[in-house]
């Protein structure tokens, strides 16, 4: 297989028809030196700018990349990039468009959850992408993805038909009124929404900022206090893991027996074993799927 560029496939596309650098310039809406930069392999074209290109150049997106290779004939960085966002680009652009029609629907409420629920499977879509695309590229003996979300964009649509409809279905109520749970995150955001979404089964919640002052809430208050902890891994000072290794340390049993459940942005099978033999109760992936988190409280809260 033949090793070309970038900037000779447009170089040569342009001349083939007819056009100058400036004529080419023009009619994307950039400048000469852009184009000249492009056709001598020192910037890439934005990728947005790539179907425009591809339809002044008169061949498709893939045609106008599938010759840049790499040297062991390998799809270019390039390539992948672009159907990296093409595959990101369909449920975000379903997230922010229902986002919109939802800001001037508010005082209809069936109307309203039904853009949240399409906005929901969207994000969980997106977040099974990326985690597929994680587990391909860096981790290809591990299993990270998440559920049996489809696996092209194409697919999306119908998906998200018949699973808002069957959402909308099923809401299922929690009753955790009473009881009190510890919030441990670095980000103050990531903090507000565990708490928001807890707020709706009745649960009272507090929340820290790191591991050490999770251990000292702990340690200071008496033995049932809290009825769970919701712990991050990464943070600083005391990091989850660490942070529940001291807990799981206390001499009063009532302390030490606490059940904890990771919230985290860490999605390996190295990162659940981790979190498991550092002695917590369960692993839940950020972003919070809520009906998950939902059922492993549910394990502790409701016996």
């Amino acid at each position: 297989m033949k090793n070309t560029t970038l900037g000779s496939c447009i170089r040569s596309l342009r001349k083939h028809k007819h056009m100058t650098q400036s004529q080419l310039a023009d009619a994307l809406g950039v400048t000469d030196k852009a184009v000249s930069k492009w056709e001598r392999d020192i910037s890439y074209p934005d990728i947005a700018l790539f179907p425009k290109l591809a339809e002044r150049l008169g061949v498709t997106v893939n045609d106008l990349l599938q010759d840049c290779r790499e040297v062991d004939c390998t799809p270019s960085k390039l390539l992948q990039t672009f159907e990296v966002s093409r595959d990101i680009r369909t449920p975000l652009h379903i997230m922010l468009g229902f986002v919109e029609i939802a800001k001037h629907n508010y005082n209809d409420p069936d109307a309203l959850l039904r853009y949240l629920e399409n906005i929901q499977v969207s994000g969980e879509y997106l977040m099974s992408l990326l985690d597929r695309m994680m587990q391909e590229r860096y981790c290809a003996n591990e299993s990270v993805t998440r559920g049996t979300l489809p696996l092209n964009p194409e697919d999306l649509d119908s998906y998200l038909k018949t699973e808002v409809e069957q959402r909308l279905g099923r809401q299922e109520d929690y009753d955790f009124s009473g009881k009190r749970i510890l919030i441990v995150d670095d980000m103050a955001v990531n903090r507000q929404i565990a708490a928001e979404m807890l707020r709706q089964t009745g649960a009272l919640t507090e929340s820290v900022e790191d591991g050490l002052a999770c251990f000292s809430r702990v340690k200071k208050n008496p033995a049932g206090y809290y009825d769970l902890i919701l712990m991050d891994i990464m943070m600083p000072n005391l990091d989850g893991l660490e942070a529940t290794r001291k807990i799981r340390q206390l001499s009063d049993p009532g302390k030490a027996g606490l059940p904890i459940i990771a919230m985290t942005t860490n999605v390996s099978e190295e990162d659940r074993r981790k979190a498991m033999d550092a002695g917590m109760n369960g692993f839940t992936e950020k972003p919070i799927l809520l009906e998950h988190l939902l059922t492993q409280m549910s394990r502790y809260l409701c016996k």
